[in-house]
């Protein structure tokens, strides 16, 4: 099961973010040095260029490790005022614009810059209070409870419903214990089947739901089916097609496919576990 945090990951992301968005001191720094155009100070011009740099680099780390719109906005603001720092060292600028209009020239060089990073420390605030409510795993299964579906990244997923056939009638016959084992049998295979692919959760009881890249479905659904091939607990699923991380109305229908399922004996999805070996 792919981790909702990789450090791996986070890393590869810096360097070529790092890489990509070089061109931007570039762009500014390049034709002030070959066609001699006049700043205030090439000290602080260069500072304001890294610093834009800076703020981009992070904007664009933020937009996928946060889902906060508070949080990029008050970064994008933050870019803006940057932008402006930067070409108000140009002296031909700064006359055109900062000398003739000193409010404006307050509003967008400080204001600005306040604003947001008043964003910025409120969408902070916002997601790590979200964090510390979450529990991210669920004790029983180790799959990520549904709390931390808001977690996963800006994507285009397929999102999986399984649901145990008769699960209730497991723990009534072999008791709780029992039912304890293949839940968790079940959730393994779910997570082993799952690798790299995406995330598995655990709804509630028997229940769960499994978000895969939606180019990667086709051999997530393989691997389960070969999988589940020589076993005997009876499960079915249900799926649906999720843009955007629009979890909800994609969990809806694939919740209704899985009912739709369960009303066919032949569906395709259905495979049987072995139970004694959990006694």
């Amino acid at each position: 099961m792919r981790s909702l945090f990789n450090n791996h990951q986070l890393s590869h992301w810096i360097f070529t973010s790092a890489i990509k968005f070089s061109i931007v001191p570039i762009v500014y720094i390049v034709p002030v040095f070959v066609f001699q155009i006049p700043v205030e100070s090439i000290y602080d011009y260069l500072l304001e260029v890294v610093r834009l740099y800076c703020v981009i680099l992070m904007t664009s780390m933020i937009g996928k490790l946060v889902n906060s719109k508070l949080i990029k906005l008050g970064l994008m603001i933050a870019v803006a005022n940057g932008v402006y720092d930067s070409i108000t060292e140009i002296v031909y600028i700064d006359l055109m614009i900062s000398n003739r209009f000193p409010f404006a020239d307050a509003l967008l060089d400080e204001a600005l810059l306040i604003i947001g990073y008043g964003c910025i420390i409120k969408g902070l605030y916002l997601h790590f209070t979200r964090i510390n409510k979450l529990t991210l795993t669920d004790n029983l299964t180790k799959c990520y409870t549904l709390a931390t579906l808001d977690l996963v990244p800006l994507g285009a997923y397929q999102v999986f419903y399984f649901d145990i056939d008769n699960f209730s009638n497991v723990n009534k016959s072999k008791g709780h214990d029992i039912g304890n084992k293949v839940l968790n049998a079940f959730a393994t295979q779910l997570m082993y089947s799952c690798q790299d692919l995406g995330y598995v959760f655990r709804i509630e009881a028997d229940k769960f739901l499994v978000v895969v890249d939606i180019d990667q479905a086709e051999d997530y659904i393989e691997s389960v089916t070969k999988a589940y091939e020589r076993k005997e607990i009876s499960f079915s699923s249900g799926t649906a097609a999720c843009l955007n991380n629009r979890f909800k109305e994609s969990i809806a229908e694939a919740e209704e496919n899985l009912r739709e399922m369960k009303r066919c004996k032949n569906s395709l999805y259905n495979r049987e576990f072995e139970l004694e070996g959990y006694e």
